[in-house]
């Protein structure tokens, strides 16, 4: 019997099987003489076949399938999977995104999230700030709540791709990918992943030159955009020296500037760097300025803070307008 599908009927394992070719991420129990035990389709015989509709690829119809994990919204299961080997065929990882598996890897992949757990994932994230080891730690537990540890350990692949998908995701909406940046102005089209507020007057979206001629001097509030900031002086960040290849997939385009121009800029103005060392006496005697008082030595500190820029209307991040801060306290 299937405990996932609406109806629950009992049925031998080659009906199962050709029940759930288009379901194969069903969880199945079988009777052991004593009691319903799991089991998964692929123990059943499930082969799940890309490229042809869920039916087996001609050229590879006596191939041996490829062992496979695939994480589920009910789980993360252990599969058989068949790739199209056609003459013509499209790769791997692109054969498994038309089948809306997220691959972890391009070459040879062999786990794959699918699109539905990617986008919980990212919603649980959103609403009610589930971190990626609590969730997982979920989907463990509807895999096998009596033996966890059998579960494929997956939880650095989910961190990898929930990370590319919503940058995607990010893309996608945007509209960046589909030639939207041509109709915005420059500064707009620059950051076009951080949305301007649609409210604010914006100089060359809903405000022209005519605009500010005409009512500029008679109703000045009408079109003045009014900014304010305010920083975030705990949260501060420290070096990552294990993993070199953590680089920003969204660089300058969305709330924080580009990584390389400001740290550029960061070297030009040396009142603006990050204390290492601080005097004894350069704290003074205010107890309120702690902040300063966590870069006293080198504590391996990339940043000592945030500062961000909104618009005082509606509360709106502006683009690029998210910097790190480098002194504590000392943002001006």
């Amino acid at each position: 019997r299937c405990r996932d599908c609406f109806l629950e009927v009992e049925l031998c394992s080659i009906c199962q099987v050709d029940v759930h070719s288009r379901n194969p991420l069903h969880w199945i129990e079988t009777w052991n003489g004593d009691f319903f035990e799991r089991t998964s389709l692929q123990k059943l015989g499930l082969t799940i076949h890309l490229g042809h509709r869920g039916l087996p690829c001609p050229t590879t119809s006596s191939a041996t399938p490829v062992a496979f994990t695939i994480v589920h919204i009910n789980g993360v299961h252990n599969v058989s999977l068949a790739f199209c080997s056609c003459d013509g065929a499209s790769e791997r990882y692109l054969q498994l995104l038309g089948s809306r598996l997220f691959p972890v890897t391009y070459e040879l992949p062999k786990t794959a999230f699918t699109f539905a757990v990617l986008k919980d994932f990212h919603l649980h994230t959103l609403c009610s700030k589930k971190s990626a080891y609590d969730y997982y730690a979920k989907l463990v537990r509807q895999t096998s709540d009596v033996s966890p540890a059998s579960a494929n350990d997956r939880y650095r692949e989910l961190l990898r791709a929930s990370r590319v998908w919503m940058d995607l995701e990010s893309s996608r909406r945007s509209g960046s990918d589909h030639g939207l940046a041509r109709d915005l102005p420059q500064f707009a089209a620059a950051a076009i992943r951080s949305p301007l507020c649609p409210a604010c007057p914006q100089m060359g979206i809903n405000v022209t030159a005519g605009d500010i001629a005409e009512m500029g001097h008679s109703k000045p509030h009408l079109l003045t955009l009014y900014l304010g900031g305010d920083g975030n002086f705990t949260l501060s960040s420290k070096q990552k020296t294990t993993d070199a290849n953590d680089v920003p997939l969204n660089n300058g385009e969305g709330f924080f500037p580009n990584q390389h121009r400001f740290e550029k800029f960061i070297q030009k103005h040396e009142d603006l760097q990050l204390v290492r060392s601080t005097p004894p006496d350069s704290t003074g005697t205010c107890s309120g300025f702690k902040t300063s008082m966590l870069f006293q030595g080198n504590l391996g500190y990339r940043s000592s803070g945030v500062y961000s820029w909104t618009c005082l209307r509606h509360g709106l991040y502006r683009p690029r307008g998210t910097v790190d801060l480098q002194i504590g306290e000392r943002y001006t």
